[in-house]
């Protein structure tokens, strides 16, 4: 389904204490009237503009969840009692469930080539914390392009390596609830926790360019955070102008064509095309009609499909 205007945006409102004019993207996010609004905010100055940036985008009342670093202030910040949900993100360890806050509904882990290896430990300490939800998020390419030159995807091995030792020692999760982002990887996890994995919001497809669009820190515009393919910037053109361009129309043309190897591949029926960001990724190519369903396997998947 086609949308004239995306009804989730994804905004990395601050990033190595690089912030842009939070009040324009705001309004910008605000007239476009989407759904649901996700707040990226690594550092205590995008906690300190969090008021302004709600107070605005609330003018159209969607559902509003923040991720955030687990910071005093931003801890401070969750019981000014705002109507957005919190995840706290959190980098690995056996700590972060004895600094959370007690209320907390939700924490966030990133599970790339350089944190994968701790998955395990984090499911541990998850199982004792009070939280509800794990979310485990795809690799925000942007802001690894942006830190480090590359994007740090889990190497198959990895995830391999991960999934043996889950199998091996597996946690209780009882009433508790595991949000994988990557088809591939939730596959890996669902025979170690099949109820969990099977209360994780289902893959429909790649929503990036159509559903979804992704607003990173200078205000740029993106089909999403995993397919680093700017369409322009919301201080030079207005979002919509942006979004009915040709620039983003080839890119929701490519995401929804059908990768070249669907048909033959074992994962079908639940993939529908992957994420076409880790597809273009392994491809190597920057167009994402090229990534292919096999090619996004062999990257991600500890089982070739």
């Amino acid at each position: 389904m086609e949308f004239s205007l995306p009804i989730h945006i994804c905004w990395d409102v601050d990033f190595r204490g690089r912030i842009g004019r939070l009040k324009r993207i705001a309004r910008q996010i605000r007239e476009i009237a989407p759904q649901f609004v996700e707040l990226k905010i690594e550092g205590d100055r995008g906690i300190s503009e969090l008021s302004s940036i709600v107070t605005e985008i609330h003018k159209c009342h969607p559902k509003v969840e923040a991720t955030v670093r687990l910071t005093a202030k931003a801890v401070a910040a969750a019981r000014w009692g705002y109507p957005i949900t919190f995840l706290w993100a959190i980098e690995g360890g056996k700590t972060f469930s004895h600094c959370i806050p007690r209320d907390a509904q939700a924490v966030s882990f990133t599970a790339d080539e350089e944190t994968i290896l701790l998955l395990p430990e984090v499911l541990e300490d998850f199982a004792e914390s009070r939280a509800g939800e794990l979310h485990l998020p795809n690799v925000n390419a942007i802001r690894a392009l942006a830190a480090k030159g590359h994007i740090p995807v889990p190497r198959p091995e990895q995830i391999r390596e991960v999934s043996e030792r889950i199998a091996r020692n597996p946690v209780p999760l009882k009433g508790k609830r595991l949000i994988v982002h990557d088809f591939f990887l939730c596959r890996s996890l669902r025979d170690a926790f099949p109820d969990e994995a099977e209360n994780r919001v289902e893959f429909s497809g790649c929503q990036g360019g159509t559903r979804l669009a992704h607003i990173d820190w200078d205000g740029n515009v993106y089909p999403c955070d995993a397919l680093p393919i700017r369409l322009g910037n919301l201080f030079e053109t207005p979002f919509e102008r942006i979004w009915r361009s040709p620039a983003r129309e080839r890119v929701a043309q490519a995401i929804h064509a059908a990768p070249t190897d669907c048909e033959s591949c074992a994962a079908d029926s639940g993939c529908f095309g992957g994420c076409r960001g880790l597809a273009t990724l392994a491809s190597g190519s920057t167009d994402p009609g090229m990534g292919t369903r096999s090619e996004e396997a062999a990257a991600s998947s500890p089982k070739s499909t």
